[in-house]
């Protein structure tokens, strides 16, 4: 191990001894935000995502999907030179939002299906919130407009589209050769599927706890304080110097920034649709969790995510002065 990578983990054992120390001081505090991350989890997760993880499993070991995906291949290998499998991940994201399409490009791989070049373009491209969260959630409930939701997810699908189609053509392109199908063994396919989706499941619902939780001490000891003031000071210049706080919560936990984002009004719908394409750390966690089964290194995958947030923001602007 490195010098380097010594001091980071002397840091994060640092870092975690102190949450500890912090969570036996004031159990009650922070057992409340637990509380609610396990609340969200249960009531808006399961129902949504459980399903999905289930039934694209079952679908990927049958091998019906290399199948269906075969009459798309040359249509997905023009706009994004990838096989035409990445337009079922792509479209099973788009239903039902993160992390599903990280984990329908590990399972992919597991099963042979994409090698590790592929899972690696597949990543960003396969990387989409769904319309129940953005036009539901935070478009009709939070911002109490569903056009405000439409506009949210037009402009998160176009950024991951064109920021996507644009990277592609920096890939080299790959030769021609037929789909992969894996190996079947339909004895265990239900009890793999539905055992995979139940670790899967419990997965995300840990980030979401201890990132609710994370986000409650950070703020408490002001530690987002920084950062906070160094986007007010850019915001300024767009007089929503005002929402710098709630932006900065959203990159940690996505759904709690949009919600107090919501509070300053559909002047930071720009600000929304950043943050519901970029995903925050917890999304982001939770993604790479699954992508580095396949290889994908976060690095690139981040810096993908990062430029669609911006150009998702940029679009919903645009967007904005046109609809509303």
């Amino acid at each position: 191990m490195t010098k380097s990578a010594k001091r980071l983990a002397a840091a994060a054992s640092a870092a975690v001894l102190c949450i500890i120390v912090l969570l036996a001081i004031f159990p009650e505090r922070y057992s409340d935000a637990c509380t609610k991350g396990l609340g969200i989890w249960l009531n808006f997760v399961v129902p949504t995502l459980f399903p999905f993880f289930v039934l694209t499993a079952i679908l990927t070991k049958l091998g019906a999907v290399s199948k269906a995906s075969a009459f798309l291949t040359p249509l997905t290998r023009s706009a994004f030179r990838l096989p035409g499998i990445s337009s079922y991940c792509f479209v099973m994201s788009i239903l039902s939002g993160y992390p599903v399409g990280s984990r329908i490009i590990a399972d992919l791989y597991e099963n042979g299906l994409i090698d590790n070049k592929q899972a690696s373009r597949m990543s960003a491209l396969c990387s989409t919130s769904g319309p129940m969260f953005v036009i539901g959630s935070v478009g009709s409930a939070m911002f109490q407009s569903k056009a405000a939701g439409l506009i949210l997810f037009a402009s998160h699908l176009f950024a991951v589209i064109a920021v996507s189609m644009i990277a592609a053509r920096f890939y080299k392109k790959e030769e021609k050769a037929p789909p992969k199908t894996a190996t079947l063994r339909a004895d265990n396919v239900l009890y793999e599927s539905v055992y995979g989706a139940v670790i899967s499941i419990l997965c995300v619902g840990g980030f979401i706890t201890v990132f609710y939780v994370l986000i409650e001490m950070l703020t408490d000891f002001r530690i987002l304080w920084p950062l906070s003031m160094g986007l007010g000071k850019v915001f300024s210049l767009f007089g929503m110097e005002n929402a710098a706080g709630a932006f900065t919560e959203g990159l940690l936990e996505v759904t709690r920034g949009a919600k107090a984002l919501s509070a300053f009004g559909p002047s930071t719908l720009p600000l929304a649709a950043f943050l519901v394409t970029f995903g925050g750390a917890c999304i982001l966690a939770q993604q790479l969790g699954y992508l580095k089964k396949a290889g994908v290194k976060g690095g690139r995958f981040v810096g993908m995510k990062l430029i669609q947030a911006v150009a998702a923001a940029l679009v919903c602007l645009l967007m904005c002065k046109i609809f509303l």
